[in-house]
């Protein structure tokens, strides 16, 4: 009999889930799982604190450029190193930083210190925004993004819910009317300002509003029409942007915006599962990043089971494939998620990460070592650079409960996962649905690939779990072997 393990869905009742009752350090492909790679560190040295923003960039010359700040620097990742390249800056450890390209330019804000620019290429460190102006003010704000030619910056401190832009394709012009620069306070109760996405048109997010920004020229020079009016993002580092893909987490579940309708993407699946495993108290650490070549949105979030959960560390992403709109969930240990690309690393660079390469612990044949990738990186729990390419860890999913012959108790006497590794097998078993299941003992593979398996009851659960380090590609269910053992 065979069993498919199916989408993950927690929010659903262990006994007939349509999907996996489990799917832990695994995503969801097309009718498979696939691992869900571990976070290996690679940088010499550390930022000495959780990152609170971080960015990658390329300039018009192709050049990388990545940075990742704290509250009270901003730093550059370079050859396995970080160098500050700020300092003596004033943010708390809830205020998150929002970096931004324009052009050549990185521009850096977290509502707090003076805004902050890079020029790629010609900058050794950054410096106040202000210093290039040369039309009216730089305001301070908290977050920005590129909508056509414009800088738009939002949540102002004298202000949280005011837009301001800069002039057309000139962040150093500032003044309203001149070169199409110009600001605008948003009405209503939306809440403050906390995210704006970049593109030809772009959203901004307010705590509890959605507004489209799209450029129309002349006196008005950008439309602003709302597309959700009775929500928008907790916090802004909860939204994610593939290109014209948009996901973020609202104060009941995620969404996705689809042209201008906001479609919830978990209602019914991982809502009410991630409402309960989140720890309310540090909602601001929750990161949203997108890794665009598998095609998978993520949430870092700290968990209510973290050992760890009173300083608000982060220890599981929750993942969606939006390729395939199927869910699951990994353990990690990191303060932060981006997308990242990384250089190329010659033999002299790779020295500065380690004199001895048994002590690299990304792979050599990898192709993070050719440069021009760009990769799910992250800021580990020991402040390092990391990225997601590690051996897997202890990989875990978990089968819908079922009845193998439906009003009846099934004696199951051997499981033979449908998984492209070898893997440990134990089976639940329940008589009532009020019952609390009971577990057999943990059983290995054989030579034939089955899982001896001795074990009764009327409704049945199979976990699968493959050890860390074990690599595979596909897991997609078991074959379970039983025999009817009577009515009870």
């Amino acid at each position: 009999m065979q069993i498919p393990f199916g989408e993950w869905l927690p929010d659903q009742p262990k006994h007939l889930n349509p999907g996996a009752n489990v799917a832990t350090n695994v995503y969801y492909a097309l009718n498979s799982y696939k691992r869900f790679p571990s976070l290996v560190n690679y940088s010499s040295n550390n930022i000495a604190a959780d990152a609170r923003g971080g960015g990658s960039f390329r300039n018009n010359a192709g050049a990388v450029f990545n940075f990742v700040a704290k509250n009270t620097d901003i730093y550059q990742l370079s050859g396995g190193a970080f160098t500050s390249r700020k300092g003596s800056l004033t943010g708390t450890n809830t205020d998150f930083w929002t970096f931004t390209q324009f052009g050549n330019y990185v521009i850096a804000s977290n509502g707090v210190d003076a805004p902050q620019y890079y020029l790629m290429g010609t900058s050794t460190n950054f410096a106040n925004l202000s210093a290039i102006q040369t039309a009216g003010t730089v305001p301070t704000f908290r977050v920005s993004g590129v909508i056509r030619d414009f800088l738009v910056t939002g949540n102002q401190t004298s202000n949280q819910n005011r837009i301001q832009w800069s002039g057309i394709n000139d962040i150093t012009t500032w003044l309203s009317g001149t070169k199409q620069s110009d600001q605008q306070d948003l009405p209503g109760s939306g809440g403050e300002i906390v995210a704006i996405t970049s593109g030809e048109y772009g959203y901004v997010f307010r705590q509890n509003q959605i507004i489209r920004m799209d450029y129309v020229g002349g006196s008005t020079v950008f439309r602003l029409s709302v597309i959700s009016p009775n929500r928008g993002a907790v916090y802004g580092k909860t939204v994610a942007q593939d290109n014209r893909r948009v996901f973020f987490y609202a104060d009941d579940g995620f969404y996705e915006i689809q042209g201008d309708n906001v479609v919830s993407i978990g209602a019914e699946k991982v809502n009410r599962f991630f409402d309960l495993d989140v720890n309310k108290a540090y909602l601001d650490r929750i990161v949203a990043a997108v890794d665009p070549f598998n095609q998978l949105a993520m949430w870092l979030y700290p968990s209510v089971n973290n050992l760890n959960n009173t300083t608000g560390v982060c220890d599981r992403i929750i993942i969606y494939n939006y390729a395939t709109k199927k869910w699951s969930i990994a353990e990690t240990d990191a303060s932060f998620i981006f997308n990242q690309f990384v250089g190329a690393y010659t033999v002299e660079l790779m020295d500065i990460i380690s004199t001895n390469l048994e002590n690299i612990n990304i792979a050599l044949d990898t192709d993070f070592w050719s440069g021009g990738q760009k990769f799910l990186g992250a800021i580990d729990g020991d402040f390092k650079a990391a990225i997601f390419s590690g051996s897997a860890n202890i990989a875990e999913i978990e089968t819908s409960e079922f009845e193998a012959f439906p009003g009846r108790r099934a004696s199951i006497t051997g499981v033979r996962p449908i998984v492209d590794a070898e893997a440990s097998v134990t089976i639940k078993t329940r008589n009532k649905l009020a019952d609390t299941a009971t577990e057999s003992s943990s059983s290995t593979m054989n030579a034939n690939g089955l899982n001896p398996v001795r074990q009764s009851g009327r409704y049945i659960r199979a976990n699968v779990k493959v050890p860390s380090g074990t690599l595979f590609n596909h897991g997609q269910g078991i074959d379970i072997t039983a025999v009817q053992s009577g009515n009870r």
